[in-house]
């Protein structure tokens, strides 16, 4: 079965990436067909379909009547509501980048309209599908750590420091258009992966969000301290201050009653005193996507790692986070 996919936007940084995604599935598997693409803005669409060699649409509808099984949407975050709801309502699946809304209110919004049309709906939350990450969940689940007292995630890069948006990516750093900088971008993974880890959701948040370089008027970092439901203390360090580079990981640790486990530069490791040593285990699998999940979900019915539901948890943690940071004071969540 060849999966039909029409990509909406290219406005997202990633967008380029999911465009040589799909034509890499196209040339190895042959299950899928870009049937074109619709953006706004048209020189960034001419652009984007003359290096893709891609058929550019007019208008958003003629892509629709193009009968997509699938859409891509990486348009800013402030138009995905109107192009998920038209997508929608004519049964087109749909892969959203992430954050789905540009507040918790809007991604409530997108999650209500995704499930009365019934579609299948996911987001970028590709942390779930490394190889890693699935291993930590198992550890974390068998129990060899104890109760888990404390999490920490760090998700960042020095987008602020080395002004990395501009041109086409400049609205990144506009609130109108994005809902968020820095702490909003990146650390809507980490708020994701920190329930995905533990099984569980946050009950209260504290957080600081700042503008550090002041090279953007919008928030570049932030820090959430997490409660979550089973008394697990969580730490998410997110935003464009960062200077990373050399270091290809993404840092994690948890502190358990029994033990410990992290992950460095040597990759994932854990600790527990009643085998006395650390343990590398065996890590097994690729590092799959959330966008090939969907495309699979929509030909052969396998199920989906990350749903509405999820991007909607994760996006509830952020703004519980700039709320904290605002009001001075703990938000409990779920929020109201």
């Amino acid at each position: 079965m060849v999966i039909k996919v029409a990509i909406v936007s290219f406005a997202h940084v990633h967008a380029p990436s999911h465009a040589e995604q799909l034509i890499r599935r196209r040339t190895e598997k042959a299950d899928v067909e870009v049937i074109g693409v619709y953006d706004d803005d048209s020189e960034r669409a001419r652009f984007y379909t003359n290096r893709y060699g891609f058929r550019l649409f007019d208008n958003i509808n003629d892509l629709i009547k193009a009968k997509p099984d699938v859409a891509v949407v990486d348009s800013e975050t402030s138009k995905h509501r109107n192009y998920i709801e038209l997508l929608a309502e004519n049964n087109v699946n749909i892969f959203c980048e992430k954050p789905i809304g540009i507040n918790f209110k809007d991604a409530v919004e997108i999650s209500n309209i995704v499930k009365k049309h019934g579609i299948l709906f996911t987001t970028g939350f590709n942390s779930r599908l490394n190889p890693e990450n699935a291993k930590a969940r198992e550890i974390l689940a068998s129990g060899v750590l104890g109760r888990v007292s404390m999490i920490r995630i760090r998700v960042a890069h020095p987008g602020a420091i080395d002004k990395w948006f501009k041109g086409w990516s400049e609205w990144f750093a506009v609130n109108q258009y994005s809902g968020g900088g820095g702490f909003l971008d990146l650390g809507i993974h980490g708020a994701d992966l920190l329930r995905f880890l533990l099984n569980d959701d946050a009950v209260e948040v504290h957080g600081l969000v700042n503008n550090f370089t002041g090279n953007y008027n919008i928030d570049d970092q932030g820090v959430g301290v997490l409660r979550f439901s089973k008394g697990t203390l969580g730490i998410l360090d997110a935003g464009w201050t960062q200077v990373i580079e050399g270091l290809p990981w993404s840092p994690l640790e948890v502190y358990g009653e029994k033990g410990s486990l992290v992950r460095t530069e040597l990759g994932l490791m854990y600790f527990t005193r009643d085998q006395g040593g650390w343990v590398k285990p065996r890590v097994q699998g690729v590092q799959r996507t959330t966008l090939d999940e969907l495309i699979d979900a929509v030909a052969k019915g396998s199920p989906l790692s990350v749903t509405v539901d999820d991007a909607v948890k994760a996006q509830e943690i952020i703004e519980a986070v700039y709320r904290s940071s605002m009001e001075g004071k703990a938000i409990k969540l779920p929020l109201t």
